[in-house]
């Protein structure tokens, strides 16, 4: 009994302790509860139901990007319910600002915090640029995808980091601004294939604007017509140092210029040093009576001024520098007075009129210009039936003569080391010659990159699969593509170059997005040297036209009506 009576008293002490405890405990309730009535509104049955209920999801379980893993910062619990047994909901996405106990001053942190809209993404800040408005047509198939790793290892090989340059041929340190163009074509290729991450993509464009922006331009007015890759100075054909520099051309120029603009339309982030390396440049001499005109330069001679371009290549230019508000009435289309026909194998061919003779420049008819004007600026009723038939007498000559034909000019891998493989040339059908209109038919050969741009162009044609199958093996798997396979039986014409790969590869984002320096425009994207902006960046003597005087269709590409892409 007595240890019974010992364990009642040890228990009625127990209770009055418990008792004691919780009566201050009350008391902080109770006044938190005042609080509640002072800052809360009564709810009346009207206020109640105009109360607008979160999302379940943001009560039970708030759904997470599944490529992003979830912070442990998030508050993970449901707070207490109120007196109406609901719980009273926090925006999960708001990082406490303090891990404290609860204060009245916190208490109206976490109030302000819940107003933030609960459909906040920071993820949402990766979603620009929006590239929507540029149509999508198809996708790579595997094949695809062979063919472009093998072309873009050319361009892993042959890129200097510090000028952003990349070789013109392989291992030869020396290009121009055509290569340099289409090794830019290629490096916006690769970053749509996913070879090269956006960190890789913005490096390499980014040495290559600084290169542009600061490299020495030839008298002061454009770029010279070669460069050495390594270091960015000014050399002749041979690739030795010239202080003066060689010359510049127009044609090499409207080629950086169409990619640049391309890749200010893709690419945003860089139109402004884009569009300040092309606005450095002065066109005075390069571009007037709607022409194109290029420069030349001989050791201790006056620079000479010639006109630039034949039927082909002249219209191709032509419209990008049309786009840039230059007048090229006569460039810009093939219908212009210097256009003629001439019919081969029962094709009717155009070509140029201009006499190699007296003018001194050859009006060579080959595939890649009118194959890159329709992939590039795209198909429209002038230019759809030329290139119609740029395919069809090739494929003729094959039907005729069991000879694959895929021609255009293409370095060689002997003397003399550059050959003009042609449709037509100075009156001459299928003939191959040098720049100086020496015969090297004995050269002639099938070309990688106008066999491939040719079936990308025609896929359902099967002499387009006759092209492919040709030259499908015709590549170093650690090199690149070859530039064809020789017609006489010399094997593989195993010259590697920039502008191979770098076609292949612009070729296959057509397969895609289609021409894209048409869409960027269709779109309104990419550059834009309005007055404002050639004011600010010192160009106001660049004799670029001003916008004022320049008609919007011009400077957009729709002053004539685009039948199909």
């Amino acid at each position: 009994m007595p240890q019974l009576a010992n364990q009642i008293t040890l228990k009625w002490f127990k209770v009055t302790i418990v008792a004691f405890l919780l009566v201050p405990i009350v008391s902080i309730s109770n006044s938190y509860a005042e609080a509640a009535a002072i800052t809360q509104p009564a709810v009346t049955k009207s206020t109640k139901a105009n109360k607008v209920k979160p999302p379940r999801a943001n009560v039970q379980k708030k759904k997470v990007n599944r490529k992003v893993k979830p912070t442990t910062d998030a508050p993970q619990k449901e707070t207490q319910a109120n007196d109406n047994n609901e719980p009273e909901i926090l925006n999960l996405t708001v990082k406490p600002r303090s891990t404290k106990k609860s204060s009245s001053t916190h208490n109206s942190s976490l109030v302000e915090d819940a107003s933030i809209d609960s459909t906040q993404n920071s993820c949402t800040l990766n979603d620009y640029p929006d590239n929507s408005c540029i149509k999508t047509y198809g996708a790579l198939c595997g094949e695809d995808l062979e063919i472009a790793k093998i072309a873009w290892k050319y361009f892993e090989n042959n890129y200097q980091p510090k000028t952003g340059l990349v070789n013109a041929a392989n291992k030869y340190p020396s290009t121009t601004m055509w290569d340099s163009g289409s090794a830019l074509a290629a490096t916006i290729a690769a970053r749509e294939f996913d070879f090269i991450t956006q960190k890789q993509f913005d490096d390499r464009i980014m040495a290559l604007l600084t290169t542009l922006n600061t490299m020495k331009l030839f008298n002061g007015e454009a770029p010279n017509k070669a460069y050495n890759s390594t270091n960015a100075e000014m050399v002749d054909y041979g690739n030795k140092a010239s202080a003066e520099g060689i010359g510049a051309s127009a044609l090499d120029l409207a080629r950086m210029v169409q990619w640049l603009n391309i890749l200010s339309c893709k690419h945003p982030k860089h139109q402004t040093l884009a569009q300040k390396a092309v606005a450095r440049w002065k066109y005075c001499r390069l571009i007037k009576d709607g022409q194109m005109y290029g420069l030349a330069k001989k050791l201790g001679k006056e620079t000479q001024i010639l006109q630039e371009g034949r039927l082909g290549y002249e219209q191709y230019a032509g419209k990008i520098f049309s786009r840039l508000g230059f007048d090229q009435n006569v460039s810009k289309t093939y219908k212009n007075q210097y256009a003629s026909q001439v019919e081969i194998d029962g094709i009717s061919i155009a070509h140029d009129i201009r006499d190699a003779k007296t003018l001194g420049a050859h009006n060579y008819v080959v595939t890649e210009s009118f194959i890159m004007d329709g992939m590039e600026n795209g198909i429209d009723a002038e230019n759809a039936p030329l290139i119609d038939n740029i395919y069809k007498v090739q494929q003729k000559r094959w039907e005729r003569t069991g000879q694959i034909t895929a021609v255009t000019e293409d370095n060689v891998d002997r003397d003399p080391w550059f050959v003009y493989n042609t449709i037509f040339v100075d009156g001459k059908p299928w003939a191959a010659i040098t720049d100086t209109g020496k015969d090297m038919s004995k050269l002639r050969s099938v070309s990688t990159k106008a066999a491939i741009s040719m079936a990308l162009l025609k896929p359902n044609e099967f002499y387009s699969k006759v092209l492919m199958n040709h030259v499908r093996s015709a590549y170093d798997p650690e090199a690149g593509w070859y530039s064809g396979v020789y017609e006489n039986g010399f094997g593989y014409n195993k010259s590697i170059t920039a502008n191979t790969n770098g076609v292949i590869l612009q070729s296959l984002l057509y397969k895609i997005h289609g021409p894209l320096a048409a869409g960027c425009a269709k779109c309104n994207k990419g550059f834009d040297l309005n007055d404002q902006f050639l004011t600010d960046s010192n160009a106001t003597n660049s004799c670029i036209p001003s916008r004022a005087s320049t008609p919007d269709c011009a400077r957009l590409g729709t002053c004539s009506a685009v039948t199909k892409e």
